[in-house]
């Protein structure tokens, strides 16, 4: 009986054996798999997700690339299995680039996407319509016009340019010698030859470019029909806008628009904004009701401060095949004011004066339509409780001006938030200042007034012409300063380092430390969510010996929950940076990053006494 129990825990033992080794070696090994992109865009942003089997810890992937330094990013480093991390690529054309999921549990074992070529982010067919306001060698200046692509290259297109020479000239832009290409870092390289009016076989010579114009452009990451631009030549330097025209542009312009317009008045002295709502009431006639405007030509300029501008009058013409539009305002003040249009889409109209009108200013901007909003209809619930980031540029009484803020507009009229300025009168950074004071009201036609807007240190009194569909277009309205500039309602709350994360085109206005030269620059640039942004810009700098391209630029910054962060850029200061020929190494230049929402977008401004900067960073 021993004997048989023995026996049988011995045959008991063997088929537990060879059951645990049966299972043991049918186990099934852990894998990792994904598909990546066999190709991607110059600082385009891609969804990459892996997915790991059989991970008994479910310890997902870390995420790397190479060639190290130069392959792009990632959103998050790790991700669980089946879960999207974002991929930014270079932001330069590479080769190829090599992208590796790699198990957490077992090191050992990952799933590679190798030989991913990074192309120029190109533009498609279409009409595009761009605008521009800088300095060229007469005076401040402003363009706007539209060229259409067909099969990769320029075959037409027009552009009305100004400045305090040329008169508001309206051109052709002549496909021979036009051109769109990229670059070898992935920047847009537009070339235009304008005729002379409509007479192709010359250039207009009568421009500061000598009729041919070369822009400098940075697509901006999540929208393929959208570049913020430079006139990257030496015969002006300047920012703007490129954006894909749509089917839109074909139709009379009708309903309210918010509208402002900066520039030279008509002594080429002094600065002079005006801002203010245009309502098309009829078909291409403007009657007057609700239609409005201010004019801030302060400190010895030929209009002072008006508010309120009635127009007793008015027209606008058809659309051309650019999407050109004319308006007509005829006023009791100013006599008659002719604005030259291009219509974007739906949503905007970018704007040049004609400078042979009545009120002989040199001005260039942009007006938004109110068309999805109440048309002068707007009341205190159109904006209570709302924040704006706003950018302005322009002059005070030390000369050139920026500002940049968040404004708040309470339930109660009261103003806070936060605001930084910039005269080169400063003796140290400025960190963002808290509103102290200022109250709000606004009108049926869409114009908040914000009056005693103060830190207890500077006093501003802004309008703001507000869209109601997030956009604004602002100018001061007090004897202190004329500015006039861009804003947008902020969305979001809680911000965090990892809300300024990923690529972004970043576009840089200012003037050099003596006041009197302006520079520009683009390109695009990366934010790793954390507390630093790289990339480079093509930099443009008036009657200096570039332009340069591929101006490597750093930056830092420290988040806040408000979305005001405060940090550094290098490689954007014209007075002290080896790359532009002046100094020793490059000025690591404070700032102030506004932002707009959850995604990052921002208006940074420099808060030192270095120069004057006022910049955007933006992905779509």
């Amino acid at each position: 009986m021993t004997f048989r129990k023995s026996t049988l825990l011995l045959i008991a033992l063997a088929t537990i054996a060879s059951l645990v080794g049966c299972s043991s070696s049918s186990k099934p090994p852990l894998t990792v798999s994904f598909s990546g992109p066999s190709s991607v865009v110059v600082n385009s942003q891609t969804a990459v997700t892996a997915t790991v089997a059989n991970d008994s810890a479910n310890a997902g992937v870390t995420w790397s690339c190479s060639p190290a330094g130069s392959c792009g990013s990632f959103s998050s480093p790790t991700s669980a299995s089946g879960v999207a991390v974002t991929y930014t690529a270079p932001a330069s054309i590479a080769n190829t680039v090599t992208i590796t999921a790699t198990s957490v549990t077992s090191p050992t074992i990952f799933a590679a996407d190798t030989g991913i070529t990074v192309t120029a982010a190109g533009l498609a067919d279409g009409t595009y319509v761009y605008s521009l306001s800088g300095e060229d060698p007469n005076s401040l200046y402003s363009v706007s016009g539209a060229f259409t692509i067909t099969g990769g290259a320029i075959t037409t297109g027009e552009q009305d340019y100004v400045d305090s020479f040329v008169a508001g000239t309206t051109d052709m832009i002549n496909p021979t010698g036009s051109s769109v290409t990229t670059s070898a870092d992935g920047n847009l390289q537009i070339t235009l030859v304008t005729c002379n009016g409509t007479d192709c076989t010359n250039t207009d010579a009568g421009l500061p470019s000598g009729g041919t114009e070369t822009l400098a452009g940075t697509v901006t990451p999540l929208n393929p029909g959208k570049a913020l631009i430079t006139e990257f030549d030496t015969g002006a330097t300047s920012s703007g806008e490129l954006n894909l025209q749509t089917t839109a542009a074909a139709s009379l312009p009708s309903g309210g628009y918010a509208f402002e317009l900066s520039g030279m008045d008509p002594t080429d002295e002094w600065i002079v904004s005006l801002g203010g709502i245009i309502n098309v009431d009829g078909a291409g006639t403007i009657s007057g009701a609700g239609s409005e405007f201010d004019v801030n030509d302060s400190d010895g300029g030929v209009y002072g401060l008006t508010q309120g501008e009635t127009v007793s009058s008015g027209s606008v013409t058809a659309p051309d095949a650019f999407g050109r539009v004319v308006f007509t305002l005829n006023t009791p003040d100013f006599g008659q004011l002719v604005i030259a249009g291009y219509i974007v889409d739906s949503t905007k109209i970018r704007l040049v004066e004609n400078y042979t009108d009545d009120f002989g200013s040199t001005t260039g901007g942009t007006a938004f339509s109110q068309a999805s909003a109440d048309v002068g209809a707007f009341s205190a619930a159109s904006v209570s409780g709302n924040s704006y980031v706003v950018g302005l540029n322009g002059l005070d009484t030390a000369y050139f001006d920026q500002v940049a803020g968040l404004l708040t507009l309470n339930a109660d009229t009261t103003i806070s938030g936060f605001i930084n300025y910039n005269d080169n009168t400063g003796i140290a950074a400025q960190a963002p200042s808290p509103i102290t004071g200022g109250n709000w009201s606004i009108d049926a036609a869409g114009t908040v007034s914000l009056t005693g807007v103060t830190d207890g240190i500077a006093d501003f009194d802004v309008q703001f012409y507000i869209d109601g569909n997030g956009n604004l277009l602002s100018i001061t309205l007090d004897s202190g300063d004329v500015l006039g500039g861009r804003g947008f309602q902020q969305s979001g709350t809680g911000f965090t380092a990892s809300s300024f994360s990923g690529a972004y085109s970043m576009d840089a206005t200012g003037w050099d430390f003596d006041d009197v030269l302006e520079f520009d620059g683009v390109g695009p640039v990366t934010s790793d969510g954390v507390g630093t942004v790289t990339g480079f810009a093509d930099y443009n700098w008036l009657f200096s010996e570039g332009p340069y391209p591929d101006s490597p630029v750093a930056g830092s910054f420290t988040a806040a929950s408000s979305g005001v962060f405060t940090g550094t850029v290098t490689g954007l200061d014209a007075d002290n940076c080896t790359v532009f020929g002046v100094g020793a190494g490059c000025s690591n230049d404070a700032f102030s990053y506004y932002l707009i929402d959850a995604t990052g977008d921002n208006i940074a401004i420099e808060t030192d006494p270095n120069q004057l900067t006022l910049g955007t960073f933006t992905q779509q």
